[in-house]
């Protein structure tokens, strides 16, 4: 079947015969593998996802999009769509040789919309694009840490910037979603028209249609003053000290933006502020104070959204890759007994496999930000919390997969034990910081569950995103 799809693809699309790639190419001399192809199949960020598909369309246009989305529905084809592939679960992004990878990262329009108060941006443009682009305007939106993420995954998975108490998630500041439903028909949603619809895109991933573009809010240029220390883990006890302090003191400033890495040999920890302030905040002083300091990764510097997320950025490295979620409340007691975990499962590791973890911080302030700008669908509790995020990184030549798999595993179930003991632990699960086999949707709450459910039996009344779709977490299997 997905043999046959493809032939009517490259007969739709014979004028722009690089709308398809397959494996030979259409018009190859002794079964040379096509370049394009292998291409294709390495863009992903995990080498876990390097899965080589039975063909990848990449769409120059959304109503390119929609023709190739009607053939691939009508022919019963499994499709993935991408547009980074910076998802590290199998087959979200990425697709076997059962399937069809719908690249859409051709589609990076841009405009300014309602006297500049919003910016409509294509899905297939990256962070960095859009931040760049916006900058040169005095305008800022929303958006992610990282310059190379795309829009896509990052918005429909809810979305924690580096300021989430500021204006709230990513998901919070989309004003309008242009979606492709599974009828083929191409639609706007907004807060008015299909609010149901609106809402449930607002962190529910990609079980509705695919979004084609975001318009978003703008702000006025957001100013960033930020800092990267490396720390000694070895001064884990102060560091968690400092790192809830910090957390408190967000409670009270909603400008403060914070991370903490535990990593092999160095603990990072990551300082921002919604602002260029002559002196460092008073809020930092506990971190500032620490004799642990090893080096400085990036100086103090005034700068805005673009240069933070240039200066995060990260190269693509050959590694496999995979990630594990859990959302507790902040304790101090209990980020030591996940230090203590961390220690302990890094022995199980095999040479060459690392595993971290990062200390996420979302305040009262941020789950606010989303209900003043309509409610999301994700279900947040209004307490100061840490999404923790637990990512394990192992060479591709290794057979290790089941090794590192079992360390994340082990890294979210104790952490989960350890956070309910404490009374610690909420229910909520980051779905762009989480593994295929955790339930992210079920986490949102019962009620939220049901819409998604009405909303998508009335959105897409065949389940074409349901049964035909590849992966991801979807409400077929998620709840």
């Amino acid at each position: 079947m997905v043999a046959a799809t493809l032939e009517k693809l490259r007969s739709l699309f014979w004028e722009a015969p690089d709308t398809v790639v397959t494996p030979f190419g259409e018009f190859s001399n002794n079964n040379e593998p096509d370049p394009k192809y292998q291409t294709a199949v390495t863009r992903p960020w995990s080498q876990t996802c390097w899965t080589p598909a039975a063909g990848y369309i990449y769409p120059d246009h959304v109503d390119d999009l929609c023709e190739a989305f009607s053939m691939v529905s009508a022919m019963g084809t499994k499709f993935a769509v991408r547009t980074t592939g910076h998802n590290p679960n199998v087959g979200f992004s990425s697709a076997d040789e059962t399937a069809i990878v719908l690249d859409i990262g051709k589609l990076k329009t841009k405009e300014l919309a309602h006297n500049k108060k919003t910016a409509r941006v294509g899905a297939g443009n990256t962070w960095g694009e859009v931040y760049a682009w916006l900058e040169e305007q005095g305008l800022s939106v929303i958006g992610g840490r990282d310059s190379q993420v795309g829009l896509g995954g990052f918005l429909l998975g809810g979305g924690m910037g580096a300021l989430p108490n500021f204006h709230g998630l990513g998901a919070d500041g989309v004003k309008k979603f242009e979606v492709l439903l599974a009828s083929g028909c191409e639609i706007w949603t907004n807060a008015a028209d299909k609010p149901d619809l609106f809402r449930a895109l607002k962190g529910g991933g990609s079980n509705f249609g695919i979004v084609t573009a975001f318009e978003l809010e703008t702000h006025p240029l957001i100013k960033v003053q930020y800092t990267i220390n490396l720390y000694n883990p070895e001064d884990h006890v102060a560091i968690n000290q400092a790192t809830v302090s910090v957390q408190q003191a967000m409670e009270e400033d909603p400008k403060i933006g914070l991370f903490t890495n535990f990593n092999n040999g160095f603990v990072a920890v990551g300082l921002f502020y919604g602002d260029h302030p002559a002196e460092p905040p008073k809020a930092f002083e506990p971190f500032h104070s620490l004799k642990s300091l090893m080096t400085t990764a990036v100086p103090s510097t005034n700068g805005t959204i673009l240069s933070l997320a240039q200066a995060m950025g990260h190269a693509q490295t050959s590694q496999k890759r995979t990630i594990s979620t859990v959302t507790t409340r902040v304790s101090q007691e209990l980020y030591e007994e996940v230090y203590n975990t961390w220690v302990d499962v890094c022995k199980t590791l095999p040479t060459g496999a690392v595993l971290h973890y990062t200390i996420q911080p979302m305040g009262t302030a941020g789950v606010q930000a989303g209900k003043d700008r309509g409610g999301n669908i994700m279900g947040l509790e209004s307490v100061p919390q840490c999404w923790w995020v637990f990512t394990c990184e192992w060479p591709q030549d290794g057979s290790d997969d089941a090794a590192a798999q079992k360390a994340v595993d082990t890294m979210s179930e104790t952490v989960q034990s350890l956070a309910k003991a404490r009374g610690a632990l909420l229910d909520f699960k980051c779905m762009t910081f989480a593994n295929a086999t955790q339930k992210v949707l079920g986490s949102y709450g019962a009620e939220n569950v049901k819409l998604m459910q009405e909303v998508a039996a009335k959105y897409d009344p065949k389940g074409v995103f349901q049964k035909q779709q590849n992966g991801g977490f979807l409400l077929r299997d998620n709840i």
